[in-house]
C-alpha cells in the first residue's frame, strides 16, 4: 500500500546519507532501468514525506538538491 512506498523511501534516503551517493551507486549498479526507474520513485517519496532531519515535520526536500549524483546517474541509465 501507499504508507509502506513512504516507509520504505524513507528507509532509502537515510542509507543514502550514512553511506554516501557513491557508495550507494555501487550496490546498484547492476539494475534494470526498471528498477532504477522505481528505484528513482522511492527515494523521491522518501525525499518529500519523510522526516530526514527529525523534527517530526515531512521535509519536502528534492532528489536534486539532497542527491544530485544519484539523480543525474538514475535518470541518465
Amino acid at each position: 500500500d501507499g504508507e509502506s512506498a513512504y516507509d520504505l523511501g524513507y528507509v532509502l534516503t537515510q542509507i543514502i546519507y550514512m553511506i554516501g551517493e557513491d557508495e550507494f551507486l555501487k550496490t546498484i549498479n547492476n539494475f534494470t532501468n526498471d528498477e532504477k526507474e522505481i528505484l528513482i520513485s522511492f527515494i523521491n517519496v522518501g525525499l518529500e514525506y519523510g522526516d530526514n532531519d527529525y523534527d517530526n515535520i515531512q521535509d519536502n526536500r528534492k532528489i536534486e538538491n539532497e542527491f544530485p549524483i544519484i539523480q543525474q546517474t538514475l535518470i541518465n541509465k
